[in-house]
């Protein structure tokens, strides 16, 4: 038996105690905020105070990478989440109307899910979630390799443990306060957007539009994106660049409601329900990589990362949660080591890099293409397609995706986590259709079905050209 200090409650914290838990290990999870999970999925949305969590009420989509782990590791708590108002939606479009489907990932509400993986933790044998906790320091023992050895409170308590897991969140500091001068900096790559989001519920007698399209749709100096989630809601985001003057405008109301109702992709769903609430704004978003070793080794024992404290991907993508799910299903399978804190420390940071940078890394390459595309759309210019021959199969494979359904499943797989961008291209037959597809040909121009730039300011009440940047 290992005793375990979860710094952090979150989706990742909460996983990791729960899956270390059920193979018999001791877990005391850390958590600042006070407020604990209410019943009932609107309660939880509504009324459960989570200052720690600023993407809390922004849209979510929990992929068929999440929903397998949990298949494994706690299904009893996959099965709350229907109870509570969550639905399985197929993970490939051509399945959408279907009643029976393999692959499926889960339509909630970020608070509402995380509500039910909080009572689950409460619940089980083996684990304390703490509420009000604020963790303020480590405790170390001194070595070549310094040992972690638990955590230091405000109130001056220490919490021992025979392994501390920062689950502390994109913007952790908890290591900050230790000398080691061989710890790595962090990486940092900026996604150069802010994302708005509003939640709606359904009108009587309406439902959620067919999943037989994508859900996000690019105008070229914004995206626009469209989430079902539980209970008879959804939601629909925006993305707008950094450098864009316009991207506070959409936090006014009317401003949203005539912009989501001039763009076809997200009228369709607008139409459909009724606005729930404000329009919620975060920026500072980051793709973000902190590793605890280096080439010489780990910088430090007894402490690993996990989930958004060791690696944090663009929101837009909804990886975080099945990240951090498969981060904490493997932390909890590879205890069996932890007598050789050394060996654990390199294993755990082995296995990070190898099994889930590999999201990481193509996530950069992904933003960059992004961040040319918007600043393209702010010039009111449309980006040249990529010539780039990766960049060009992958565009190729997109653009293929909605009428063949080979390359379709293979491509929505990929998306969801559950095969890697390796994986796929090593598909000969994807390849080879996508191939086919291009031929000689240029790729056709992105299509952008919505207002223009012009057009777009117009809506906001902006009487004179403001296409640029702040």
């Amino acid at each position: 038996m290992t005793r375990i200090v979860v710094v952090g409650g979150g989706m990742a914290g909460l996983s990791a105690a729960l899956f270390c838990a059920r193979r018999g290990h001791r877990v005391t999870v850390l958590e600042r905020d006070v407020a604990t999970a209410p019943d009932g999925p609107d309660t939880a949305f509504d009324a459960w105070h989570r200052p720690g969590v600023p993407q809390a009420r922004h849209s979510h989509k929990f992929l068929g990478r999440s929903c397998r782990v949990l298949e494994q590791e706690a299904p009893d708590v996959l099965d709350a989440l229907l109870r509570a108002g969550a639905a399985r939606v197929p993970v490939s479009r051509f399945d959408a109307g279907r009643g029976e489907f393999t692959d499926y990932a889960l339509a909630a509400r970020r608070l509402a899910y995380e509500a039910v993986l909080r009572r689950a933790a409460d619940r089980e044998p083996g684990v304390v979630v703490r509420a009000g906790a604020r963790v303020v320091g480590l405790a170390t023992v001194a070595g070549d390799v310094p040992r972690v050895t638990g955590v230091r409170l405000d109130r001056g308590e220490v919490v021992s443990g025979d392994l501390v897991v920062d689950a502390g969140g994109r913007h952790t500091r908890l290591a900050d306060g230790l000398d080691l001068p061989n710890l790595p900096s962090p990486e940092v790559h900026t996604c150069g957007f802010v994302y708005l989001t509003r939640h709606y519920r359904l009108l009587p007698g309406q439902e959620i539009p067919a999943l037989d399209r994508p859900l996000a749709t690019s105008l070229g100096y914004a995206a626009t994106l469209a989430f079902p989630a539980d209970s008879r809601t959804f939601s629909l985001s925006v993305t707008l660049s950094t450098e864009d003057p316009m991207r506070h405008a959409l936090r006014n109301p009317e401003v949203w409601d005539r912009f989501v109702d001039a763009v076809p992709h997200t009228a369709r769903w607008a139409v459909r329900g009724v606005p729930e609430g404000p329009v919620h704004m975060m920026s500072r978003i980051e793709n973000r990589r902190q590793r605890l070793a280096g080439p010489d080794g780990p910088a430090v024992v007894g402490l690993v990362l996990l989930g958004d404290a060791a690696l944090q991907t663009n929101p837009t993508y909804g990886r975080g949660v099945s990240l951090a799910f498969a981060h904490a299903q493997q932390l909890a399978g590879g205890l069996e080591f932890i007598d050789d804190p050394y060996r654990f420390a390199v294993e755990f940071d082995e296995w990070t890099e190898r099994n889930l940078g590999v999201w990481y890394r193509t996530q950069i390459v992904a933003d960059s293409a992004g961040l040319a595309r918007m600043a393209a759309g702010l010039r009111g210019e449309r980006p040249d397609p990529p010539t780039d021959p990766f960049a060009r199969l992958m565009a190729g494979m997109e653009d293929l995706a909605a009428r063949d359904e080979v390359v379709g499943r293979g491509l929505g797989r990929m998306a969801h986590l559950l095969i890697t961008p390796t994986q796929l291209l090593g598909d000969r037959e994807v390849v080879q259709r996508v191939v086919a597809h291009l031929g000689d040909r240029p790729l056709p121009a992105e299509q952008l079905d919505g207002p223009d730039r012009a057009e777009f300011e117009g809506l906001a009440g902006v009487s004179g050209p403001m296409t640029g940047v702040s």
